[in-house]
């Protein structure tokens, strides 16, 4: 339960039944209060700006627009989590910035799971909402990262990241100079996010940077990074890693 305030929420959805069934449910709920709804991102922005909301449950694909189109014109200080059966390049590019999203059709349990860690959750920050509209417009892959951690989130180049190292359903993120964030996401979120880029799967609980190894001793199935760290190479992954070794 929120022991603060409730948190004040505007719903942009142009599907009618789906928004008064978020409505009916948001009512339903404890530390939560609807205080206006809108199909459009022209009504969206008129909306928001006059009522200055704690969070958005907001759509992608409206009829002048999308979801993008807004959040490009909000102040920051607001939470999101984003509603879309939208395409994977979308997706990814709300994943990129660490923002919530759920996926139609809703299922009551994921939005009070949403619900629940939005409480707790930050505003966004200006830099999230950079990087989430820069991928989505350019549908390319960004240059900076959002780390989502339980107390904050963290900007970070994809460039300085050192490796990654799964655990139990969380990622630590390893940084270049040392640095590392817990992150709430799991190793795999992190592949598919990165792929495509600089990193390489080398085991279960391991996702490296090429552009941070020494050395790979290929007989002992272990790699070096530049800083001395020992990253193993699981059999399974053996013969991926020989192949791009080879290939250099």
């Amino acid at each position: 339960m929120n022991p603060g305030p409730p948190l004040r929420i505007v719903i942009v959805e142009d599907q009618t039944a789906l928004r008064l069934d978020i409505e009916n449910f948001l009512a339903q709920q404890a530390g939560f209060i609807v205080i206006g709804s809108c199909a459009t991102v022209h009504d969206a922005i008129v909306l928001i700006h006059s009522t200055k909301p704690d969070l958005l449950l907001l759509d992608i694909g409206l009829p002048d627009g999308t979801g993008f189109d807004i959040l490009e014109q909000i102040p920051a200080q607001m939470k999101v989590i984003f509603l879309t059966a939208h395409h994977e390049y979308a997706i990814r590019a709300i994943r990129y910035g660490a923002i919530d999203y759920l996926l139609k059709p809703l299922s009551e349990e994921e939005l009070k799971e949403a619900l629940q860690r939005v409480i707790s959750a930050q505003p966004l920050l200006q830099e999230q909402i950079a990087i989430t509209l820069h991928t989505f417009k350019k549908n390319k892959l960004q240059d900076h990262i959002a780390l989502r951690s339980q107390q904050f989130v963290e900007i970070v180049a994809v460039k300085e990241i050192c490796y990654l190292q799964g655990d139990n359903g969380y990622t630590t993120v390893f940084l270049n100079g040392g640095m590392k964030v817990v992150t709430t996401r799991n190793l795999k979120d992190y592949e598919e996010l990165l792929s495509g880029t600089s990193f390489l799967r080398t085991h279960q609980s391991y996702l490296i940077n090429e552009l941070y190894i020494r050395r790979y001793h290929p007989k002992e199935g272990i790699l070096y990074l530049k800083d001395g760290t020992q990253i193993p190479v699981s059999l399974r992954k053996k013969e991926m890693v020989d192949k791009y070794f080879k290939w250099l």
